[in-house]
């Protein structure tokens, strides 16, 4: 009987006690399921929220082209610059897209491994720099940019992790050595840094959908430096420099310095390649200042035909002046050129006076640096003081150093009718006009002309002559200051050659520093010898790219002086 109550009250206790154990069961059941599709709900609310956010950046970025890139700290402007052609519209710089290589060290695995990979396939970098790079702990840090696509392709086969490739705007030069100091080049990040692309960098940079012509005719460039190239081989000089102007519109159609750069590959040029002798240098030209000196005699009233004691000596605060062609009569002024006489011009100078001189040569642009759209132009090295002996010597080019732009520039007025042009390397259209000033009388320019034309016939000159253009000229040898005093063994020769007679437009001026004799110039370094011919082959070469007609023979048409001379 007790068994059976207690069956019984077992029975209601375990009937009581499943009910309740479901219900909690079931209470916990909803509770995960409710928890789960609040997750959910969570999770897609997230997801849409940062799809939106990622569809609003792309908007951003497409639309308003505001937004910082990434890196921002690190990345290189991409800028795009204008290209630059030459007069005739051939291509001397442009713009295009590269590769440049860059880092997350936090993402390098091995950075002594990694680093003597990049090393192996682009040896120019230095380990050391690459390794520092790789271990600073920067998220960005660049590599090596402006890679070719020959080197981006070795990094990328690598196959490092951490190592990153960016898109970048590069300056090419088709040309390669070819008018670089006139070109100059942009840095890693486009910014004009010299020559053109520096004097030009507004204009460039506000303009890249119009190219930027220049004066320069890369033909007439070809020319003057393969010609400048051969002789400082030839003579062995340490330098060269030259320039080709149109004397009627003041446009620099040639301006070459030796040795060279390739802009392309600026930064491993030696900065005596990147310095530009042509517009940078100043020498004591010798003379070919005479021609000014003659000039200044006829424009304070000189008679041409005046005969000048030059067999007699010379002598100025116990100063002797020497003539290397030595004349035991006395001459008048076209003998005095074509011989070079420095007595005789220095006799003209003195007559004249030193105020008058200094006035003559400033009006002419010599005591400033000439006002071209280079950065790189350099003021002259004038006189400290101005006395009679000064008069003298800066007569014959001694004493006073110019650059062979500034004294192109001046001869140039001598012969174009007697005025003054800016030099200008921007391209100069029909009825463009170049800012001029009268500097001399159109009568003396005509006799200036005559005389230099002389200098070629039967002058120092001979060797730079082509025959049926009428090519004027005049040749100038100087000695370089050194200590105590001028080094007789150190020259630097110049010639300035123009053509034709009748209507002057070309003006060639080349210079070379401290050249030697060479086999058939009987041991001598003397202009007449290496600047004169040199010019010459590059009036030959610029008339026959021309097609310039020949001008009749001039000889019968230069003035009859006093004494049979001319």
């Amino acid at each position: 009987m007790n068994d059976s109550k207690n069956n019984a009250r077992m029975a209601r206790g375990l009937s009581e006690f499943i009910p309740a154990r479901q219900l909690v069961v079931e209470d916990l059941e909803f509770k995960a399921v409710r928890e789960g599709r609040t997750r959910i709900i969570i999770g897609v609310l997230v997801f849409f929220g940062v799809f939106l956010i990622i569809l609003g950046r792309l908007a951003e970025v497409a639309v308003w082209h505001d937004a910082p890139p990434p890196y921002d700290s690190v990345q290189a402007d991409i800028k795009t610059r204008a290209d630059i052609l030459d007069r005739n519209g051939v291509l001397l710089a442009t713009t295009l897209e590269t590769f440049s290589l860059h880092a997350n060290s936090k993402l390098v695995s091995d950075a002594d491994h990694t680093a003597e990979l990049i090393v192996t396939v682009l040896p120019y970098l230095n380990y050391d720099k690459v390794y520092k790079r790789l271990t600073s702990g920067k998220d960005f840090v660049w590599i090596k940019r402006n890679l070719t696509p020959k080197e981006r392709q070795a990094v990328f086969e690598l196959g490092q992790p951490g190592l990153f490739f960016r898109v970048e705007p590069r300056r090419v030069y088709p040309s390669g050595r070819t008018a670089a100091h006139v070109l100059g080049w942009t840095d890693v990040d486009m910014n004009g840094a010299a020559g053109a692309e520096r004097a030009f960098e507004t204009e460039l940079m506000e303009k890249p959908g119009s190219p930027k012509k220049l004066s320069i005719d890369i033909r007439f460039q070809n020319v003057l430096t393969e010609e400048l190239q051969w002789g400082m081989g030839r003579f062995k000089a340490s330098g060269a420099a030259g320039v080709i102007l149109d004397v009627q519109s003041g446009e620099i159609l040639s301006l070459v310095s030796l040795p060279d750069f390739d802009p392309n590959s600026y930064a491993a040029a030696s900065p005596q390649t990147k310095f530009n002798r042509a517009t940078m240098g100043t020498y004591e030209l010798g003379s070919t200042f005479k021609p000014l000196t003659m000039a200044l005699a006829l424009e304070t009233g000189a008679d041409p035909n005046t005969l000048m004691p030059v067999q007699n000596p010379l002598v100025i605060r116990r100063k002797s002046i020497r003539d290397d062609h030595k004349s035991s009569t006395p001459l008048a002024m076209f003998k005095i050129l074509s011989d070079s006489s420095n007595r005789g011009t220095a006799m003209y100078a003195l007559n004249a006076g030193d105020v008058a001189q200094q006035d003559f040569l400033r009006k002419f642009g010599l005591f400033d640096r000439v006002p071209i759209e280079l950065a790189e132009s350099a003021a002259p090295q004038l006189p400290r003081e101005w006395q009679d002996l000064t008069t003298a010597t800066v007569s014959f080019g001694h004493g006073i150093a110019v650059s062979p732009l500034a004294l192109a520039t001046a001869l140039s007025a001598l012969l174009n009718g007697g005025e003054l042009i800016v030099p200008t390397l921007q391209y100069r259209s029909v009825g463009q006009v170049q800012p001029r000033s009268r500097v001399i009388k159109p009568e003396t320019s005509d006799m200036m002309r005559d005389m230099m034309r002389y200098v070629v016939t039967d002058g120092t000159g001979r060797n730079a002559d082509v025959p049926g253009f009428g090519l004027m000229g005049k040749t100038g040898t100087a000695e370089k200051p050194g200590r105590g005093g001028y080094q007789e063994r150190k020259l630097v020769t110049s010639f300035v050659a123009a053509f034709p007679h009748s209507q002057p437009k070309y003006l060639i001026f080349v210079t070379y520093d401290e050249p030697k004799a060479a086999p058939g110039t009987y041991g001598y370094a003397t202009a007449g010898w290496n600047a004169a011919p040199t010019a010459g082959q590059v009036a030959e070469r610029v008339i026959t790219l021309t097609g310039m007609p020949p001008e009749r023979q001039l000889a019968e048409l230069l003035p009859t002086t006093t004494g049979g001379q001319r």
